[in-house]
């Protein structure tokens, strides 16, 4: 597999705020996992089937998200972020070839101000295997919310990409086990 532009969820140099009304949802760009585009018929399908289907989730080598802080989050009234992966069948022909009813299929939970703090990673997984195990997506995207009542009054996501293999380095955050004198 090899990774481009269009799996970018939040691409590198175009942050997205979160930044909104109390409870709000901040949606990612959709990734099209057929590469076409979303609103784009599906061209040469193998087999009969009228719609493309996928599950990413699935196989020896799946691909993995990153996510990161760009601006440090605030929040003056314990406002926490919730960073969901989901997934939606495509609508087909009647529905404009569309993302359908977006499904969660993995979440962070709440991450509180103190959490997201700037260049911080926030959700690094490989990329879920669809449910119910009989749903078959086209789309996948990033959700971000708030809870009802709160909000932040900065705080953006600096990326959110598809990487193939991870590539940083977690026992840099290790304490040393012995002291120079």
């Amino acid at each position: 597999m090899i990774t481009d532009a269009q799996l970018a969820f939040v691409p590198i140099g175009s942050p997205l705020s979160c930044v909104g009304a109390t409870g709000a949802s901040f949606a990612s760009g959709t990734v099209d996992l057929l590469g076409q585009g979303v609103g784009t018929a599906p061209a040469g399908i193998i087999g009969n089937a009228t719609v493309f289907e996928s599950d990413p989730g699935i196989g020896g080598i799946r691909p993995q998200l990153d996510v990161a802080v760009g601006t440090a989050f605030v929040s003056g009234d314990s406002a926490t972020l919730n960073c969901e992966v989901q997934y939606a069948p495509d609508t087909g022909s009647s529905g404009g070839y569309l993302p359908g009813t977006w499904q969660t299929v993995a979440e962070t939970g709440p991450l509180t101000a103190a959490q997201l703090v700037a260049n911080q990673i926030i959700a690094r997984y490989d990329f879920p295997p669809a449910f119910p195990a009989n749903a078959r997506p086209r789309y996948m995207r990033l959700l971000f919310t708030t809870p009802t009542g709160t909000q932040f009054s900065a705080g953006t996501i600096a990326y959110a990409i598809t990487v193939l293999v991870r590539d940083d380095q977690a026992n840099k955050f290790q304490p040393g086990n012995f002291v120079v004198a």
